[in-house]
């Protein structure tokens, strides 16, 4: 399968087979922003339940240009959208799909993955500093002479190896034949995984998200890929996910970069990229709930201040503390003064004031101390300005929104959830660089300027 100009069409239309009901349905494949789905033409069947099915194999085509290009198709975990009967006997089936694999093999199968390859657009603006010399011109001695230009591809670039897999870019490129509006050529960059023992489909597709999830953190853009395609010893198929069950709704386009592929010296890739595994190895249950939170934009700000909030208890969990000072926790004073007063008459002036230290001292435990803690370390890192007690509202509101019934003192208001949010995720994204060593200079260029509350 030749994935160099692959795209994907917005639709498919061939023949469908499913087990329970029969083989080579009439019908068309879907493929919207946000969803994907099939639908179905075929003589009314009442005995047959499909309100869900696991699995759909088919062979269809779509048209460019005048061109054909027939894929066979696997649809996993359909669910039933709609029914509708008509005419003599005939029914339109809707069916709501998880996720496909497409390949120009029958029969392909999904394990024994051993190369992964993810497609961006954004590649070849990242590389574009590196490769641009691949370029060369030859200009003529004698007017209207024709000027010859020479395209030499770079050799494929190891980004990070490891025991387990070798991750690098693949720079390919596709001339077109000279017609009446000229010759062509065109580049495209393709960053590869290549497993050095064969791995189960799932397992394959959780280290290609590791890599999307570590490029976005550093291109600070929260982007899918173009697609991806997996390799087996026998066949290539691409893969696709609907953004309905995947849960990333991104609803704007964006293309910008922060960063290049010409900002970091030679090797500083590698261990960037070799810590980001490592932390993942510690952190994978915080990593996943942040950047599943930071890819739904249709998530409500509540939801993001309370995940944000689970992250920072997470990465923070093993930072020592020393103990400052009291108790700030409203809720807990109120509790734990009653109880002091109604012993104090019973015991010396010194006393009470040592049972009072002993009690209404903040555990370095605490997320509050813990947050503050980190907000410390991050500001010789990146440039913070926030409110002294950022860290405490934060956390009040946190569990405010968590537990209903916890006091609504020096939280948050609900128009601000929002604007807290952004300050955290921020936080979070700079605590990431800094674990996995981004050099200052460059995280300046990730990171906002300041990480402040909207005055």
């Amino acid at each position: 399968m030749n994935n160099y100009g692959f795209h994907f069409a917005e639709s498919y239309q061939g023949y469908w087979n499913i087990a329970q009901i029969g083989r080579k349905i009439p019908g068309t494949l879907y493929i919207e922003k946000h969803s994907i789905r099939l639908e179905l033409f075929w003589n009314n069947i009442t005995s047959s339940d499909i309100r869900a099915i696991s699995s759909v194999t088919g062979y269809a085509f779509t048209e460019h240009e005048n061109k054909k290009s027939c894929y066979y198709f696997v649809l996993k975990e359909l669910q039933l959208m709609s029914v509708s009967w008509f005419g003599k006997h005939q029914s339109q089936f809707k069916l709501d799909v998880d996720y496909l694999c497409m390949s120009d093999i029958p029969r392909f199968t999904r394990n024994g993955i051993v190369n992964c390859c993810i497609r961006t657009q954004l590649m070849d603006k990242w590389v574009w500093d590196y490769t641009q010399n691949s370029y060369s011109e030859l200009w003529p001695f004698k007017e209207n002479d024709i000027i010859e230009v020479k395209y030499q591809p770079k050799p494929s670039l190891t980004l990070f190896e490891s025991a387990l897999f070798k991750l690098y870019l693949k720079f390919g490129y596709e001339a077109h034949t000279p017609n009446a509006d000229g010759f062509s050529m065109s580049t495209h960059t393709f960053l590869n995984l290549r497993l050095k023992k064969k791995q189960k489909f799932y397992d394959a597709l959780d280290l290609t998200e590791a890599v999307i999830r570590f490029f976005s953190l550093l291109w600070n853009n929260k982007f899918s890929p173009d697609f991806i395609e997996f390799r087996t010893s026998k066949a290539k198929f691409i893969y696709k996910r609907s953004d309905r069950y995947s849960y990333k709704y991104r609803d704007v386009n964006n293309n910008s970069l922060s960063t290049d592929i010409s900002n970091f010296n030679e090797g500083e890739l590698s261990t960037i990229i070799e810590k980001w595994f490592h932390l993942l190895d510690k952190e994978i249950v915080s990593i996943e709930t942040f950047f599943e939170t930071q890819y739904n934009e249709h998530i409500t700000p509540s939801t993001m201040l309370k995940n944000y909030m689970s992250v920072i208890d997470g990465f923070s969990r093993k930072l020592k503390v020393p103990a400052t000072g009291q108790s700030k926790n409203s809720k807990k004073l109120e509790k734990y003064e009653t109880l002091l007063n109604a012993v104090r008459p019973y015991i010396r002036a010194n006393e009470f004031n040592e049972l009072k230290m002993a009690i209404l001292r903040e555990s370095p435990s605490e997320l509050k101390p813990r947050f503050a803690q980190l907000i410390k370390i991050l500001s010789e890192y990146t440039n913070i300005s926030l409110p002294p007690d950022f860290s405490d509202r934060t956390v009040e509101t946190r569990n405010l929104l968590t537990h209903t019934k916890a006091s609504g003192k020096d939280v948050f208001q609900k128009e601000q959830y929002r604007d807290v949010a952004f300050c955290v995720d921020d936080l979070i994204r700079a605590y990431i660089l800094f674990e996995i060593g981004v050099p200052k200079e460059i995280a300046k260029k990730i990171l906002p300027s300041k990480i402040s509350m909207p005055n």
